[in-house]
């Protein structure tokens, strides 16, 4: 008879102990990874007609991964490249359970052998201009009360460049307020990388901490809201949103515009850019694991380029072709000679 492997327990050991512990992943990753295979889950006892927690390791089969992709696209209307990152969940998930049981690895190969799928469009990458930036900046500074936090925050994102979550995270003490200016800021992977700071940015930083006045003995997170506690992702992007729409007020380009933190990351990024900064260092400033990523802003800044080439090109006369070059036939024309 053959051993029966459930699935539950690998799936706890693969969040609990794998990517925790082992492998230190973010608690966004493991969310996002938890997202995806609960929706999987739910699927496959739909399919099977079987519990949850019934299910074996050997029930998951080509098929029914293939048919859970597809529902995903048809059913749920999700991008090519949402379904991709779901495959790459359970990639890892199956990849784990072969390495933990032997005895399933070559059912396992099966499911790791599923390609993705090609054709996903990376989305638009949108930035501000640097007159935006400066609009919202002073929308921030011209509201009363919680103005003085929330135009060092944007300040803060569009000097770093930092993921809505490393700003979330960032702690005072991971402040350098005395030349050269400095902040480590918590990336992925759990890696922390430093990224200068401008005077003025270290200015309002300190000016926020001398106001808030909190004891050097603690610890607590950069940017809190008016109870003490820190922001979140949510939170971040409220502010941003609510400082919008005032700097649209005053600046037609940033009407029916879509801005979120990520935003603020991606203008840094072109600035740093168009102000001839070396495409290695901007990778680091950001913390991209791969130059590739930081590449995709040299193309668009190149597409830019071109297109205003464009405007500025000048067609000047057609040149008289030779009487040869008009003949489509040269070997008639060198037989008239």
């Amino acid at each position: 008879m053959m051993p029966t492997h459930p699935l539950a327990p690998f799936i706890r050991s693969f969040f609990e102990d794998h990517l925790a512990c082992q492998r230190n992943v973010s608690r966004n990753t493991i969310q996002s990874y938890r997202d995806g295979i609960k929706l999987f889950l739910q699927n496959m006892a739909q399919c099977l007609e079987k519990a949850v927690v019934d299910l074996q390791v050997t029930d998951v089969t080509e098929p029914l991964v293939l048919a859970f992709l597809t529902h995903l696209e048809q059913q749920r209307g999700n991008t090519i490249q949402t379904r991709n990152h779901r495959l790459v969940g359970l990639r890892r998930l199956f990849d784990y359970i072969a390495w933990r049981e032997p005895l399933v690895l070559e059912h396992c190969r099966t499911l790791l052998a599923i390609p993705l799928k090609r054709g996903a469009v990376r989305p638009e990458i949108g930035y501000l201009e640097k007159h935006e930036v400066a609009a919202i900046l002073q929308a921030a500074e011209d509201v009363a009360g919680g103005g003085q936090r929330d135009r060092t925050l944007l300040l803060f994102m569009y000097n770093t460049g930092a993921r809505v979550q490393e700003v979330a995270d960032a702690r005072q003490s991971w402040l350098s307020l005395q030349p050269p200016y400095k902040v480590q800021l918590l990336g992925k992977g759990r890696k922390l990388r430093t990224c200068p700071l401008w005077e003025s940015t270290a200015g309002l930083l300190r000016c926020l901490l001398e106001k808030r006045g909190t004891p050097p003995a603690q610890d607590p997170h950069l940017f809190v809201n008016r109870f003490g506690d820190p922001l979140s992702r949510s939170g971040i992007a409220d502010i941003i949103q609510r400082h919008l729409r005032k700097a649209a007020e005053t600046t037609p380009t940033l009407r029916d515009r879509r801005v979120t933190p990520h935003t603020l990351r991606h203008t840094t990024a072109m600035h740093l850019l168009q102000s001839g900064v070396e495409a290695n260092v901007i990778r680091s400033w950001l913390g991209h694991v791969s130059i590739n990523t930081t590449n995709c802003y040299i193309q668009i800044d190149l597409a830019m380029k071109a297109k205003a080439l464009q405007t500025c090109e000048i067609n000047p006369s057609p040149t008289p072709c030779a009487e040869w070059h008009r003949n489509p036939d040269l070997l008639a024309w060198l037989n008239s000679l």
